[in-house]
């Protein structure tokens, strides 16, 4: 039996308009990865925001300088309706002087270092070191006795699926609790470098936690060994309690047959002083700022709006996309898709989906166009100390740039976290994929999966090992 003609040509007329489609879009995403691959805009922005302004404690002149850079850069390029989006601190912390040695058996300087928003020591004290080793648990505690008015050296490691930074801030607790001068940690870091950080002790500390470079730790183990010895500190940091408030940089780039629905490409700005910030995360800022610029500049429609955000207070346990939460609640039913790049500059695999298997195939499907630049993988893998976390707090699907690890377990959170060790080719890769993601998740046809209801997200967090984390994050609060 013949078809009939019209339905003929109606048929021919519907392919060559899905044909044509997919031609378009190949030649976008060929557009944006062209640009970014050889504009070199990302790393001329991170060299101008690593020597200019350096590092950038949230609450901090560096701060604000940074977000003022941000978003000068983005009304340059043609986004009128990028905004500062401000939010209150707690508290302010600045780093003072740290000192500390060896006062007997040996007499001998050891190179520490303060964890951020950490209390000083009253003054140059002396105590007795006693060494708690690596605990299982926090509710493992000698008698409070054996450490009170001590320095504790400690070991604060992985526990099941609980992160070491979990139990690092449950022993400052229970240290505290104790009546403990003070907690060291050993670095884990080479070339006695130290290591600062600040995940679960805003807005304050219970005590001093120190970073001790890892041969010093190992020299006050051996003379552990063989008996008793003290140590004499001095830390001197401050805060202030006054009335403050940080900010996020906040710009769309307006959709169009959906453009009420939004697809969020983020990056965190805020970083620790003692080195510039430059893989933390000034990488992911370079990035998803190229990727606004480029997208900008081709002039391109996606179905649904991009829109990309520029957190501060991550380090202090993602103050500002919890805020960004908080501030657009009502918008969070229209938000389809959050994509996060803080893990470095480093070569593309793909995405982590934050134990969202349920999307596994779809999120598979919108990295298609990011294949040719090796990051089309999709890992099940959870985490919850980046900014994707709050919003899998209220079932949105986040997912996170899963890149190889390289050097940057060695660098960040370190005096050599710096632009010079920057692959500026690596950098343009991932900028080209936040970009070519971002288009692809924004313009294809249907969102790639549901947000999840309260108690889905409770389940979720369960099943992908990330409860603890939250409780530590949020306290009782669900959200």
């Amino acid at each position: 039996m013949r078809r009939p003609r019209r339905r003929i040509f109606a048929a021919f007329v519907f392919l060559s308009a899905i044909a044509a489609a997919g031609r378009a879009q190949d030649d976008v995403t060929s557009r944006i990865a062209g640009a970014a691959l050889t504009r070199g805009g990302a790393s001329a922005f991170l060299e101008t925001l690593t020597d200019t302004v350096g590092g950038r404690v949230t609450g901090s002149p560096e701060a604000r300088a940074a977000s003022e850079l941000i978003l000068a850069a983005l009304k340059e390029a043609g986004y009128a309706n990028a905004h500062f989006e401000e939010y209150p601190l707690e508290a302010r912390w600045k780093r003072g002087p740290a000192g500390g040695r060896i006062v007997s058996p040996i007499e001998r300087p050891i190179v520490v270092g303060s964890y951020g928003w950490v209390p000083g020591t009253p003054g140059e004290i002396t105590a007795p070191l006693v060494d708690l080793g690596a605990p299982v648990s926090s509710d493992a505690m000698p008698p409070a006795e054996r450490v009170r008015g001590v320095a504790v050296l400690v070991d604060p490691q992985k526990v099941g699926s609980d992160p070491s930074f979990v139990m690092r801030s449950r022993l400052a607790k229970a240290l505290a609790s104790a009546g403990a001068a003070a907690m060291l940690i050993p670095s884990d870091k080479p070339g006695r470098m130290l290591y600062t950080s600040a995940f679960g002790f805003y807005p304050k500390a219970p005590l001093p936690v120190i970073s001790v470079a890892k041969e010093d730790a190992l020299l006050l183990r051996r003379l552990l060994a063989k008996g008793p010895v003290k140590l004499s500190l001095d830390v001197r940091n401050t805060f202030d309690t006054g009335p403050h408030t940080e900010r996020n940089v906040v710009v769309d780039l307006p959709g169009g047959a959906l453009a009420d629905e939004v697809v969020l490409l983020g990056a965190h700005f805020d970083s620790w002083d003692p080195a510039q910030g430059a893989n933390d995360d000034g990488s992911g800022v370079a990035a998803v700022l190229e990727a606004a610029r480029i997208l900008k500049s081709l002039r391109v429609t996606p179905r649904r709006t991009i829109r990309f955000a520029f957190f501060s207070g991550e380090e202090e346990a993602c103050l500002g996309s919890r805020a960004y939460v908080v501030r657009h609640e009502k918008e969070l039913d229209r938000l389809r898709t959050v994509l996060i790049m803080d893990e470095g500059a480093q070569a593309p695999i793909g995405f982590r989906i934050q134990g969202r298997a349920d999307l596994q195939a779809a999120v598979a499907q919108r990295l298609a166009p990011v294949a040719a630049l090796g990051a089309s993988s999709v890992l099940l893998e959870a985490s919850f100390d980046e900014d994707h976390a709050p919003f899998v707090v209220v079932g949105v699907p986040a997912f996170t740039l899963w890149v190889e690890p390289g050097e940057y377990d060695s660098l960040h959170h370190t005096v050599i976290d710096t632009f010079d060790k920057i692959d500026p080719r690596m950098l343009a890769v991932d900028t080209a994929v936040m970009a070519t993601a971002a288009w692809s998740f924004a313009d294809a046809p249907e969102p790639v999966g549901p947000r999840l209801s309260e108690a889905a997200v409770e389940a979720l967090m369960q099943r992908s090992g990330v409860a603890s984390t939250h409780a530590m994050v949020y306290g009782a609060s669900p959200r």
